[in-house]
């Protein structure tokens, strides 16, 4: 079995503010020992049902090196490094492959908006107002998800925040969830150690996997826009010069003064052209993107 795991950071295990999110923070290393462990775990889990399963870990946080490579198994290689348009247009999702057969979502958060959410936000909080996918306002999660359905690969586990939780029942009723931790607000919550997160983790993942062996999970399809054929992504951005900037990509469209729009034949498409509208619109390049 081959499996992919996308990261993100800001719902793993301990994690509750800015300065644990970026090299320049304080609590970063410590950061990014509780991901690493949160992905680990996730990694045992299966292997405990399958030992020759082998994986790709699709670093997608900030500078998107922050897995720490050597404390993960030999069965398991790391995608790392900046999600520029050229190098990663999939983002947290670059790695994927058709013959994927099953996804895990480790460490993701609420989407932008979300009330009182714990470093909510989609994709580029400076950026972004709201996220629609086929009209339909969506969170990494999703979205991911949907990029991960063009490859044919389910998502069969995701972890993250508590209040993440409500957000993908909305879309995906049955899938097992792990909460890391009970939030409290927009950088505080009820923290629950490693050794709680960790083994939880473990158990969930493997028992994710025993179940898709028996009742195979499906890929994840948005519902379609119209025409049917076609997926839409619109981004609303904060300030109208943004959208400014965006529309310099090519194959995205203006919709009105804050939102761009791409159209694609599935997700994974539409996602890569948004991708580099998305990077068109910084001011300058992010540093995820150097």
């Amino acid at each position: 079995m081959k499996v992919f795991i996308a990261v993100d950071m800001e719902g793993a295990t301990g994690i509750v503010h800015h300065d644990q999110l970026s090299p320049e923070g304080r609590g970063y290393s410590v950061g990014q020992r509780y991901l690493t462990g949160d992905v680990r775990a996730v990694i045992d889990g299966v292997t405990s049902v399958i030992p020759e399963a082998t994986f790709v870990v699709g670093d997608g946080h900030g500078l998107m090196r922050n897995v720490i490579l050597d404390e993960l198994p030999a069965h398991a290689a790391l995608v790392v490094g900046p999600s520029r348009p050229e190098n990663k247009p999939l983002c947290q999702c670059e790695g994927v492959t058709t013959d994927t057969d099953v996804a895990i979502l480790v460490g993701f958060h609420s989407m932008a908006g979300t009330p009182r959410g714990l470093l909510a936000h989609t994709f580029v909080g400076a950026l972004v107002s709201d996220w629609y996918l086929n009209g339909k306002v969506v969170g990494e999660a999703e979205m991911d998800a949907a990029i991960l359905g063009a490859f044919d690969v389910p998502v069969v586990l995701i972890t993250g925040n508590s209040d993440l939780e409500d957000e993908v029942r909305s879309w995906f009723p049955t899938v097992p969830f792990v909460s890391t931790k009970q939030v409290l607000g927009p950088t505080a919550a009820i923290c629950y150690p490693p050794a709680f997160t960790r083994p939880a983790l473990q158990t969930a993942a493997a028992e994710a996997i025993r179940s898709h062996l028996q009742v195979a999970v499906a890929p994840y399809r948005p519902i379609p826009s119209s025409p049917a054929s076609s997926t839409v992504i619109d981004i609303v951005m904060h300030r109208r010069e943004q959208a400014d900037k965006a529309v310099k990509a090519p194959d995205v469209q203006r919709v009105d003064d804050f939102t761009i729009r791409s159209t694609g034949t599935d997700p994974a498409e539409a996602f890569r052209k948004v991708w580099r509208a998305v990077a068109a619109a910084m001011d300058e390049p992010a540093a995820w993107m150097v």
